[in-house]
């Protein structure tokens, strides 16, 4: 067989979002922090990202992450994230089954009662504390983010259709337009994935249009990316969709986007540290959370983001490109 690739990835679900873990095959890197790797990757290796991504090998709600050897001596690994539409600085539910897919492969080790993984990302170093049972079985993991903050209040957009829409800009790792569901009279039930995704991305291009959204310590880290979707559904809790890439919906409550709403309701005294928040995804995954005072970050008040949730890791493949191929950078019907 004449190949012109093979990449060897694991595949892995968070909460039903996909993460598809690239272990060999991928570009060497060489930038001397993982913003500046990332840079390079997005710029120089959109083919491989949509190889590895798009279909016939993955699909329009792939996710990835691609695993370099750290900038920072105190991490683990370096992390690369990617989607079907681009490269993000973070995301969480990545994190938590990164964290899982390197304990089971023996990559980093750690015993009863729990381990932990430090990844260095574009956004900062993440560490995920992964409880392991008595008998060696993983257990749920808990994701401490990058400091998060609300970025703009009370931003107003007008829709197409002349629906005026009040929203939030926070950082999570991210920078995310997080919507109240009721504005649009939405219920976050799976009936409604094509309209939340037709929403979402044209809430994304209002707000850029509007806001240059850029994180004061590295203006490289800007643009809002993520439109995230929130029904309060309680006191401390609330059901979420996020919309990214290309039209990309989020299966799990989203880790950043939890991040980012944490963010908003502390900063408007709705929830205080230490108190548990519990984020449902669209299709019922739930992660629990909680922050704990963090930075000022140029002049913004953060906090630090505490996220618990569970992975499996779903299968092993090596993706191949043969000479002749026709499709050697994939592709994705019905997005633009």
């Amino acid at each position: 067989m004449r190949l012109r690739r093979m990449v060897s990835v694991v595949d892995t679900h968070t909460g039903g979002e996909p993460t598809r873990i690239i272990l060999s095959g991928g570009p060497i890197l060489k930038g001397r922090t993982m913003l500046d790797r990332w840079e390079e990757f997005a710029s120089a290796h959109d083919a491989f990202r949509e190889f590895v991504m798009r279909e016939p090998r993955g699909h329009g709600d792939m996710f990835g992450v691609m695993i370099t050897p750290p900038c920072s001596d105190e991490a683990h690994c370096g992390v690369i994230f990617m989607d079907t539409g681009g490269c993000l600085t973070m995301c969480g539910h990545g994190s938590i089954g990164l964290a899982r897919t390197l304990l089971e492969l023996g990559m980093v080790t750690g015993e009863s009662p729990c381990a932990d993984v430090v990844l260095d990302t574009p956004a900062g170093i993440v560490r995920v504390t992964v409880d392991i049972r008595e008998d060696g079985r993983i257990g749920e993991a808990t994701l401490m983010n990058v400091p998060s903050f609300l970025y703009a209040e009370d931003l107003k957009v007008r829709l197409s259709d002349g629906t005026d829409v009040t929203l939030q800009v926070a950082f999570g790792g991210n920078f995310f337009a997080i919507v109240p569901a009721q504005q649009l009279g939405l219920s976050i039930v799976s009936d409604e994935a094509r309209r939340i995704q037709a929403l979402g991305l044209e809430i994304r291009d209002l707000v850029n249009r509007k806001l240059e959204a850029s994180h004061p310590e590295d203006p490289r880290i800007c643009g809002v990316e993520l439109v995230e979707f929130s029904l309060k559904t309680g006191e401390r809790s609330a059901r979420n969709c996020v919309v990214f890439g290309q039209g990309s919906l989020d299966r799990s409550p989203c880790g950043t986007g939890t991040s980012a709403k944490m963010a908003v309701l502390a900063a408007l005294g709705e929830l205080k540290p230490g108190e548990e928040f519990v984020h449902q995804g669209i299709v019922g995954s739930t992660f629990r959370a909680f922050y704990r005072p963090g930075p000022v970050i140029g002049g913004f008040d953060s906090i630090i983001p505490y996220i618990k949730g569970t992975s499996s890791v779903t299968g092993f493949n090596l993706l191949l490109e043969q000479d002749g191929d026709m499709f050697p950078r994939g592709f994705l019907l019905g997005r633009a």
